[in-house]
């Protein structure tokens, strides 16, 4: 019984047997091994005849090899391995993602010439893939088009940027399933390859440590809201520092929580913390939990005094409570 193939699978059944020649007739045993060594022959040299790929099918290769357009249950097929409010680091499998890309190629057919066709363009394939990782985001997030993408990567490939060593560098990332997903729509997310205070101090500003020591950043290859609840993000390379901050826009007055009440920190003129104080409230006031605001510009006064009155921007300078940032390290507990 012979299955029909579609309109697309006879071309590229076509374009196959263009590449690998038509069968040889095989009269006897001796002529079978050599019409096998010459396909064998054959085989070995598609890589090196094939044209490249189009552009739109490595980006699309590569949009696979980054988990976009897959069904989410290929990612968690248990709901019980991401619980609500937990973070699930992982490590794509490479020999899944190239089995995927060689389905991909396989769309023609599944006999024995398409098979060897595929193992042999499966190289050339991988390394154009690994290539167009980079480029994925910046396409999604509409910076630029696919065809400029090509002619950047064709660029680069002449220029001799482009290292082979670079498709054994890991893709790595985390699923997040959690409120902070939708609460903090603009949530950034930076991975770092130290995670030593030393590199990386907890409090220092991440677009100045970039710009100073670009060699401990990770690339952000991937970062996009799968659910209101779900965040995924993908990096190129294994950080051991990955940082989850509230968004900038998010500075707001607040008081932090001590063991008898509430704190706020004593800080300098430069906003660095050099101390702590507690919070007095207002005991006649009807409401509880209301700040005596001129008991604690006094508490201030007496804990750091001041050359002059402190006036409400002094009061507002400890109160001012800064964007949130988690830390997840590889050796370091989070912070």
């Amino acid at each position: 019984m012979t299955t029909p193939l579609s309109s697309g699978a006879r071309l590229l059944a076509e374009r196959l047997g263009t590449l690998l020649g038509p069968p040889a007739a095989t009269p006897g045993p001796q002529a079978g091994r050599r019409t096998f060594a010459a396909r064998t022959t054959t085989a070995e040299t598609t890589a090196a005849n094939v044209p490249p790929l189009p552009a739109y099918v490595e980006h699309l290769l590569a949009r696979w090899s980054l988990l976009h357009d897959l069904p989410f249950r290929y990612l968690v097929p248990d709901a019980r391995l991401l619980p609500a409010e937990s973070i699930r680091f992982f490590r794509l499998d490479t020999d899944w993602l190239e089995r995927l890309r060689a389905g991909a190629l396989a769309v023609g057919g599944d006999g024995s010439r398409e098979r060897t066709a595929t193992r042999a363009l499966l190289p050339q394939v991988t390394t154009a893939v690994t290539e167009q990782l980079p480029l994925v985001r910046e396409v999604q997030r509409t910076r630029m088009s696919i065809p400029v993408a090509a002619d950047l990567l064709t660029e680069a490939r002449l220029a001799g940027e482009l290292s082979a060593t670079e498709a054994a560098v890991p893709v790595t990332g985390f699923l997040l399933r959690s409120a902070l997903v939708s609460g903090w729509p603009g949530m950034e997310v930076r991975a770092w390859a130290s995670d030593s205070p030393a590199d990386v101090p907890s409090g220092v500003d991440p677009d100045v440590l970039a710009r100073n020591r670009p060699d401990l950043v990770v690339e952000l290859l991937r970062l996009e809201r799968l659910s209101p609840t779900v965040l995924v993000a993908l990096f190129r390379g294994a950080p051991r520092l990955v940082w989850l901050e509230e968004p900038p826009q998010s500075v707001q007055f607040g008081l932090e929580a001590a063991a008898s009440g509430w704190q706020v920190p004593i800080r300098d003129g430069a906003g660095r913390d050099v101390g702590m104080v507690a919070v007095p409230m207002r005991s006649a006031s009807p409401v509880p939990g209301v700040v005596d605001v001129a008991g604690l510009a006094r508490a201030l006064d007496q804990a750091r005094p001041l050359p002059g009155a402190r006036g409400g921007a002094a009061v507002a300078l400890s109160l001012l409570q800064a964007p949130s940032r988690q830390r997840f390290g590889a050796s370091t507990p989070p912070s």
